[in-house]
């Protein structure tokens, strides 16, 4: 059961060094973990240059120059991550996804890969995130603490540059036949609210780029605002974001992606929309 770490950071020196000390002392420890600094203007670089020379064999950190935030290069980031620790020979079982503002338990990734080996059609897992002891809504594997099977993540070869891309391979892995799983009885914490730096615009358009059902769409723009994941304008953002993408963009940003996905989305999403109306209405199917 091996494993390395992805961490992509951007002005994390408030954050950073408790995000790698708590993947630094893991009890099953990472082989790698590669931090992609996204041109910081902080004390990150120097965070991370005194950290190289104290664990030389394991952290290793790739320093790109200032271009600004900008979301869009964060799948571009962490594929870097990728092809560095390939390109250093590094082979493992496993690969987690970290932002630098994440505190895991010591247990974390050995829980994570304990439960992924007993149950090998788990592609993608991630444990519970929480902020300011709050925890997330969702029920799918989280972006960061995300825990991927190498092979896998092969096979599709790594997170497309489209936005939308760490829900795209949770539907990659469950159209191949493959399980993607949170288990809420691991929780880590997110120092910052989650979606902080997210650009919610990008959330909106990348629902039309994955085939989402336009009532599944309002649904979850529905779902944001009653259990306040998102501020009223956030939602507008993303209700914005979803309506612009449907009238055709020429950003490659926020293209659709294939066929085959936005099918398989749109299919499942119409079941799961009739599933729910059903046992809404308590009606039992119809045998014809």
């Amino acid at each position: 059961m091996s494993y390395w770490v992805a961490v992509v950071a951007k002005d994390a020196a408030e954050h950073l060094q408790p995000t790698l000390g708590s993947l630094l002392t893991q009890t099953l420890p990472p082989k790698r973990v590669v931090v992609v600094d996204d041109g910081s203007k902080d004390t990150t670089p120097e965070i991370l240059s005194n950290l190289t020379r104290r664990e030389r064999s394991v952290v290793q950190a790739v320093t790109l120059p200032d271009r600004g935030y900008d979301i869009r290069r964060v799948p571009a980031n962490i594929n870097m991550a990728w092809d560095a620790a390939v390109g250093s020979s590094l082979e493992t079982d496993y690969f987690m996804i970290s932002g630098d503002d994440c505190v895991y338990p010591s247990g974390y990734a050995r829980t994570i890969i304990e439960r992924m080996v007993r149950e090998p059609l788990i592609a993608i897992a991630s444990g519970q995130p929480s902020s300011g002891g709050r925890f997330s809504e969702e029920h799918s594997p989280s972006g960061s603490g995300r825990m991927v099977k190498s092979l896998f993540w092969r096979k599709v070869g790594g997170y497309p540059l489209k936005a939308g891309w760490e829900t795209w391979l949770l539907y990659k892995a469950q159209e191949t036949g493959q399980r993607v799983e949170l288990f809420s009885e691991v929780a880590f914490e997110h120092v910052r609210p989650r979606g902080a730096k997210h650009q919610l615009t990008y959330w909106g358009a990348a629902m039309h780029g994955l085939g989402y059902h336009p009532l599944y769409a309002m649904g979850r723009v529905g779902k944001n605002l009653a259990t306040r994941a998102t501020s009223i304008r956030g939602s507008v953002n993303m209700l914005r974001g979803y309506a612009q993408a449907c009238l055709g963009s020429a950003d490659p940003f926020i293209s659709p992606y294939e066929s085959s996905l936005r099918r398989f989305v749109r299919d499942s999403q119409v079941h799961n929309i009739v599933r729910a109306g059903s046992s809404v209405l308590r009606l039992k199917p119809i045998t014809l």
